[in-house]
């Protein structure tokens, strides 16, 4: 009884240490995504945006979150890890979304092939933040493969996600701006960058629970 106890004490701690760390990461991609849209300094419900507010902001939304999904844990064990992989997901967004603004802040270009490349090249960055984070953590525990035969696996179910990531930013990138003119480019290639980094996410799920962590039988 004392050694599960043990066992849980320490594998909540390894949880909250992951969720901090990971919400700091998230802060940081956050604040870089507010600066180039012009909301830092800007007041929201009476709260002032800051990068110390917004990465403090992030890292408690991941501690209380992950205290949230063991408590429903219990009770539907799925949950548990989904609501790891919604904070590793999450992370995975902003990091897409923070490489996507910082180039965007740091070339001007926001549109067109320049932003083909800029999803491709943060997407990559997250994929790989991506399989870290799985691996150490969303699935810790899960059964063991051969390492490379892991990451192979992995390579080729990302790489599917970043077909489906880019493809959908790149259509809502292209299709939007004529739907809605008034609304700036930069703001258009964010949206589409939320909707095919939250697509991918969706996508990858499946093939990470259902194959890539997932030893064979």
């Amino acid at each position: 009884m004392a050694k599960a106890k043990q066992a849980t004490l320490s594998t909540l701690s390894f949880d909250l240490t992951a969720a901090t760390g990971l919400g700091l990461l998230a802060g940081i991609f956050a604040a870089i995504v507010a600066a180039n849209l012009g909301f830092l300094n800007q007041t929201f419900f009476g709260i002032t945006l800051s990068w110390l507010i917004i990465i403090i902001g992030f890292t408690l939304l991941c501690m209380v979150g992950i205290i949230v999904g063991r408590f429903l844990g219990k009770f539907v064990p799925f949950l548990y890890n989904f609501v790891k992989f919604g904070e590793a997901g999450g992370l995975n967004w902003l990091v897409d979304m923070g490489i996507v603004n910082l180039l965007i802040l740091f070339t001007g270009f926001s549109a067109g092939l320049y932003f083909v490349i800029f999803k491709g090249v943060s997407f990559t960055l997250a994929a790989t933040n991506s399989f870290f984070w799985n691996k150490l953590w969303v699935f810790r525990g899960s059964a063991k493969q051969k390492e490379g035969k892991e990451i192979t696996k992995f390579v080729i179910a990302t790489a599917l996600g970043l077909v489906v990531n880019v493809t959908l930013a790149y259509i809502v990138s292209l299709v939007g701006p004529t739907l809605i003119a008034d609304v700036a480019e930069k703001v258009w290639a964010n949206y589409a960058t939320i909707f095919g980094s939250l697509s991918a996410m969706l996508f990858n799920f499946v093939l990470y629970k259902v194959w890539v962590f997932k030893a064979d039988k």
